[in-house]
């Protein structure tokens, strides 16, 4: 670990191999009862190079990024990323902001399935706080349904009374797909109980979100709404 001193900072070239085969730089200042260490813009930057970062950090990625500064304890002011630590917390702050930039420095190799299958992951981790394990099926198909394996559910939640369906919405298909399950499942006389979950409702077109709201009983607008999602889902257990 190489350790510069600057005019303005102490440069610590850390153990960690950004995605240009070089070492990633950490640059610490003194702060309020501690330390500032900062990669003074270098990873936006990078990104930069070789992507638009106004659509790169949107939407789905702009989650992604959000999750991943708060995950490292990071923040992010004008495109530079830091954190601030207490005086003994030197070592733990290097550390977090070298494991964090590197993972944004991944953010344009994430693929829209990949990004679909992480949101699908973390809405399955909030059902199974909620209800547990055993309550929650993922990929559920509906018993005596006609053409059943064509009519996905995303998440069966068993609860006292009809059961409840949860459906993960990221995308204007996923809005249409669900929309088009439900009004089969409807069609077809079956009694249940349903809940979308939007990644985000806005990044939906409002034409879809509406006939989407129409067909399903109750919608939490972002998946970040994770207590208001465990609430509502607690009301049906109570029920």
């Amino acid at each position: 670990m190489a350790v510069v001193e600057r005019a303005d900072s102490i440069a610590v070239s850390l153990p960690i191999v950004g995605r240009d085969g070089d070492c990633v730089t950490a640059y610490v200042t003194a702060a309020t009862a501690g330390w500032r260490i900062s990669d003074k813009g270098a990873t936006l930057m990078r990104l930069s190079y070789e992507n638009d970062l106004g659509r790169l950090l949107a939407g789905a990625r702009e989650r992604l990024f959000t999750t991943i500064l708060q995950e490292s304890g990071l923040q992010e002011d004008d495109g530079e990323i830091f954190i601030e630590v207490p005086s003994d917390g030197l070592s733990m702050g290097l550390f977090a902001l070298g494991q964090g930039v590197t993972r944004i420095e991944g953010l344009d190799l994430w693929t829209r399935s990949r990004i679909e299958s992480s949101f699908s992951d973390d809405l399955k981790s909030i059902l199974v706080e909620a209800v547990g394990k055993d309550k929650v099926v993922e990929g559920y198909q509906v018993p005596g349904l006609a053409n059943a394996e064509d009519y996905p559910i995303d998440f069966y939640v068993r609860t006292p009374q009809a059961p409840l369906y949860v459906f993960g919405v990221s995308s204007k298909d996923k809005a249409r797909l669900a929309t088009i399950i439900l009004q089969h499942l409807a069609s077809h006389q079956h009694r249940f109980d349903s809940m979308i979950v939007y990644a985000d409702v806005d990044d939906i077109p409002k034409a879809d979100a509406k006939r989407l709201m129409i067909a399903a009983n109750d919608a939490v607008p972002s998946i970040n709404e994770r207590q208001g999602i465990i609430a509502k889902i607690a009301h049906r257990m109570a029920a």
